[in-house]
This record gives C-alpha cells, sequence and structure tokens, in this order.
C-alpha cells in the first residue's frame, strides 16, 4: 500500500478538531469518567452546552450526522474518494424493553423495524451502501438470553448423547435427548429427526439439528421447553412458551426489514453481541440469510449477484471460526448465497469479568497473537472458498450468477488488512471484485481506509449517526470498547501522524516554505 494524503480534502479546521479528539480519547481516565461528566453537567442544567460541545468535536469527527439532511452529504463526501458508507444508527440497547413480552414487545419491535428500513431507504440513497443491525434491538434481550442458554444446554446434550464421537446422532441417540428435553418424547424426537435428516443418511449433525430447533419453527422449540435448571438464578434461566409465543409475533416485523433490504437493494449486517446473546442471535441471522439472500442456482430474479443479509463473527472468540466454517457449509447445503463479516470483537473486558464471576470458561482467546492468528485464519479461508468458486465458474463475477459467498474484513488493524490484499493476489482474487471488501469505523484507521480505496479495493466507513442525545451513549460505549487502541499506539498514531503531516504541508505551502 503506497504513499497517500488520507486527509486531502479535509478542511484545516476539521484537521485540528480530529487532533483534538485523539488526544482527548488518548487520556483513558477521561474516557472511564466521560459518562459521569455528562450526566453531572445535566444535573446542572449544562446538558445543552455539553451537548454542543460534543457535537462539534467527538460527534463530528466520528459521526455521519443526526439525520437525513446531515448523513447523505457524509456518504456522499466519502463516494468522492470511491469510499463506501456503512450506516449504523446509534441504537443502544433500551433496557426499559429488555423484558417486554406479547403484543408490548410487538409493538416494540415494530417501532425499531422502522427506524432500521429509514435507515436502508437513507443507505439507498447511495449506491452499494450497507446498514448495521442489532438484533437485541429488535428482540426483547432476555427472551434471547434464555434461547440461547437453551440452545447451549441442547449443544452439551447433543455431545453427551453422540457415544461414537462421530459429531452425529443416529435416532436412537436422538430419542435420548429426551432425557433432558422430556417434550421430546419417542413420537416427537422421530418427527423432528426426520425434518432434520433432509439427505436421508439416517443421521444428523450440528447444522441439521439447528435449522430445526430455531425460534422460527415454532413446534421445535416448544419442544425443547423443560423445567428451571436449579438453582434458578438470572443467568441460567430456559426458554418458555411465554417467550416462543411472544417471538412468533415479532418475526413478521423482523423480517420486514430483510424484505425492505431486499427490495431497496441495500446489504445489512446483523451485527455480533455479547457471547450469551450470541446463539440466538446467530440463529435470527441465519434465517434471515436463508430467507432473503438470493439462492444461488437458479433465475436471478432482481439481477443482484451478492448476498443481502451478512452475519458476523467475533474472531476473539475461541469458537468463532469453527461457528463460520460450520455456517458456510450450512448455506451451502441450503443453496443460498452467505455474506460474512469478520471484526476481532467489542466486548473482551465485560466478558472475562462475567467469565471470572461467574467461574464459568474464559470465551476469549488466551493471547492476542491467538485473536491474530484466528483473524487470519477467517480471512484465508474465506478467499480460498471464493477463490475456488472463481475457478470453477470463471464468468460469475460478471454474469448474473449468485456469488456464494461474500465478506468483508472490518478492522483498523493494518496488518489484517495487508494480509488480506496478499491473500487475494495469491489466489487470483482482483482488488476490483466485491466479494471482498474492507471496513473501518469513521475517523479511525483513515490512512489504511484511502489507501485501500486509491488502490482500487472495495472499502467502506463504518458511519453511526442519530439524534445527539441518543448517539452519546453508543460513542462512550465505543470509546470504552477501544480504549487501548484510542490510547495512542497503532492506527492511532498513524492517524495522528498523517494529521500532522498534512497540516505541516499546508503551513509550508501558505508560507511559501514547500521547496
Amino acid at each position: 500500500m503506497g504513499s497517500h494524503r488520507p486527509y486531502e480534502t479535509k478542511s484545516t479546521v476539521d484537521l485540528l478538531n480530529s487532533l483534538l479528539v485523539f488526544q482527548l480519547c488518548s487520556m483513558p481516565t477521561l474516557v472511564k469518567v466521560s459518562p459521569m461528566l455528562i450526566e453531572m453537567a445535566d444535573k446542572l442544567k449544562l446538558g445543552e452546552p455539553m451537548y454542543w460541545l460534543i457535537k462539534q468535536t467527538l460527534f463530528k469527527h466520528f459521526c455521519g450526522g443526526e439525520d437525513l439532511e446531515e448523513v447523505v452529504p457524509t456518504m456522499e463526501a466519502f463516494k468522492k474518494s470511491n469510499i463506501g458508507s456503512i450506516l449504523d444508527l446509534a441504537l443502544e440497547a433500551d433496557l426499559s424493553a429488555a423484558s417486554l413480552t406479547g403484543t408490548a414487545a410487538q409493538l416494540q419491535t415494530r417501532k425499531v423495524a422502522e427506524m432500521f428500513r429509514e435507515s436502508i431507504n437513507i443507505a439507498s440513497q447511495t449506491s452499494g451502501s450497507f446498514v448495521a443491525i442489532k438484533v437485541t434491538a429488535l428482540v426483547p434481550p432476555v427472551i434471547l438470553q434464555r434461547w440461547s442458554n437453551t440452545v447451549l444446554l441442547l449443544q452439551k446434550t447433543v455431545k453427551e448423547m453422540d457415544t461414537d464421537r462421530d459429531g452425529k446422532l443416529n435416532l436412537t441417540e436422538f430419542k435420548r435427548l429426551g432425557t433432558v428435553f422430556p417434550a421430546l418424547t419417542d413420537q416427537v424426537a422421530s418427527r423432528h429427526f426426520e425434518r432434520a435428516d433432509r439427505d436421508r443418511d439416517g443421521l444428523v449433525d450440528w447444522i441439521d439439528m439447528t435449522d430445526v430447533f430455531s425460534l422460527y419453527q415454532a413446534d421445535a422449540a416448544l419442544a425443547l421447553i423443560r423445567l428451571p435448571i436449579e438453582p434458578v438464578t438470572k443467568e441460567n434461566q430456559l426458554i418458555t412458551k411465554e417467550d416462543i409465543d411472544t417471538i412468533q409475533l415479532l418475526i413478521p416485523e423482523i423480517n420486514s426489514v430483510g424484505q425492505h433490504a431486499q427490495t431497496k437493494r441495500v446489504r445489512v449486517m446483523v451485527d455480533a453481541e455479547q457471547t450469551y446473546f450470541q446463539p440466538a442471535i446467530d440463529d435470527v441471522a441465519l434465517n434471515l440469510l436463508r430467507r432473503f439472500n438470493l439462492p444461488i442456482r437458479g433465475t436471478n430474479a432482481t439481477n443482484r449477484n451478492e448476498p443481502i443479509l451478512y452475519n458476523t463473527y467475533q474472531m476473539y472468540l475461541r469458537d468463532a471460526y469453527d461457528r463460520m466454517v460450520m455456517d458456510v457449509e450450512r448455506a451451502e447445503r441450503g443453496g443460498y448465497a452467505f455474506g460474512v463479516k469478520i471484526v476481532r470483537g467489542a466486548y473482551m473486558h465485560a466478558e472475562r469479568e462475567r467469565a471470572h464471576t461467574l467461574g464459568i470458561p474464559d470465551p476469549i482467546q488466551p493471547t492476542v497473537t491467538a485473536t491474530h492468528t484466528a483473524y487470519n485464519h477467517a480471512i484465508q479461508f474465506l478467499i480460498q472458498k471464493i477463490s475456488t468458486h472463481q475457478k470453477a465458474t470463471p464468468h460469475a463475477s460478471t454474469s448474473a450468477s449468485t456469488r456464494p459467498l461474500s465478506f468483508v474484513v472490518a478492522s483498523h488493524n493494518k496488518a489484517s488488512a495487508l494480509y488480506a490484499c496478499q491473500q487475494m493476489a495469491t489466489h487470483g482474487v482482483p482488488p476490483s471484485d466485491r466479494t471482498v471488501a474492507f471496513a473501518q469505523l469513521m475517523g479511525m484507521q483513515d490512512g489504511t481506509t484511502f489507501v485501500l480505496a486509491k488502490d482500487g479495493y472495495s472499502v467502506f466507513k463504518y458511519i453511526p449517526y442519530g439524534p445527539i442525545d441518543v448517539t452519546i451513549p453508543y460513542l462512550q460505549r465505543r470509546a470504552l470498547e477501544n480504549a487501548d487502541v484510542l490510547a495512542g499506539g497503532g492506527g492511532v498514531a498513524e492517524d495522528r501522524g498523517n494529521i500532522v503531516r498534512e497540516l505541516r504541508m499546508r503551513f509550508a505551502v501558505a508560507t511559501g516554505c514547500g521547496g
């Protein structure tokens, strides 16, 4: 990646603001106490000037705007530099809606789904854009956690019943799941086994199981209802009939987001979240992918040749790589296109603290090197898959055939971007091929973003937007998640250096010292 001036198009005032923002963010103590300072300002009736100050500094650097009028020019400015946009509605989980059920949950999901559809409308004004969505905003987190706990208990039980350790259950082994899930009587188990055994080989694996035991398959989900695990705690609750009834009310609202994205031709990334929600989030995401990503074979009615929906995998989790590989195979079996976004992860400190408190295994990779290795393995695996398909169907990139796999390298790690570029070159995937894209947050690693764009790669900026009072908690969480990066090392040091060089260059020209 060659020489570049990532801040060439920014005004000097904006450059000075960015330098100030990076300086403020490099103070870990300030980042940690910022929520307290804002709360104090509100109590002292200083909230309005505080919000104004934040909008002119942090918000201006990291966010695209408060509304449509402000966001679209931000997207168009990036487009002029051949950089796409990923719109991220700055929507934090509504704690008051965390345990809603029935009609109340349906109304809340309908409201949030409408907000996501509006985000899709905004994105559609700039072709090629993405939108990011969060399942915890669409489904009460309490239900997601209960279903995740139930799925994990099912997975544990499947492993115990797999007596020959081949990763598959025959009908006899499958029926023994009823010892843990009593509603799975022999008759009910036989019926679900027949549904799961699609290739009729008398065996089912975890992909088959989770395609059937899903929130989207109410009868199968009901078969997993059982008595609570004693002692009952907030962390180990299991799915209930009321939860499943609620989910059936929510599914049409959730599907409306996917349908709207398909109609508007806007791609959607389903964000990964905390591990205790993730199995349920994956369930919802994979059902959206199955429904709205085009079939690999057959007529392409909407003349698209890429996935609409993308699922996200946090490679700092020990199980993330294996889950990603399994879900790629799931899509291949199901005959639909698959979209992947790989990130390192955003909740490391909280996840480790929770694991320590509950006395459960740490879900995070043991070292940062292990995370880098998993991330690079994911890049290599996905590019090899894409290359294999392109060699098998050499005209797929230019015809109406659906590409079975596309992915986004979402990272502020310059070495990861370089590794992905090298892998693309090694496997004959050209920079202009849209099956591989890169993404960074707005206001971070601009040097990497702009040089990738200049070198012809598909690259995007993740653009948070929304009303300032809603966006502040989002910015605080992002700052805490990226505290180690913002503290001054790695990419942020490079960003600051690029800004300083740009300012010096302008100063030299202005004073006639440019040589």
